[in-house]
């Protein structure tokens, strides 16, 4: 028994969204109206077209989240790097006096 396959070939498509590839998206038209998306050459998808107008970017968000970034680049924009755990904001304590003493708040 041999120790490989060669399996293919494969035809898919690059996918875009705001004219940047989605990386780890790839999409295959099939009959019927139907757009067949794979996640990383291991978890594929079959929607209407029709879904496709809003899941493909809903998808394309959730993978630059999971890389770092805030979301996938809209026209113009740059990638914007994420900063997972913001510095806390500071609490300051204000002192007002009244009189002699000073008041807390």
């Amino acid at each position: 028994m041999s120790d490989y396959e060669i399996v293919g070939p494969f035809e898919s498509y690059w996918v875009l969204v705001g004219d940047r590839q989605v990386p780890f998206l790839k999409a295959t038209p099939a009959n019927g109206g139907i757009i067949r998306l794979t996640l990383d050459q291991r978890y594929g998808v079959d929607v209407p077209v029709a879904d496709a107008e809003w899941l493909i970017p809903f998808v394309a968000d959730c993978i630059a989240v999971a890389m770092g970034y805030t979301c996938h680049p809209r026209p113009g924009m740059k990638p914007v790097r994420s900063v997972p755990f913001p510095p806390v904001h500071g609490i300051e304590q204000l002192e007002a006096t009244n009189g002699d003493s000073p008041a807390r708040w």
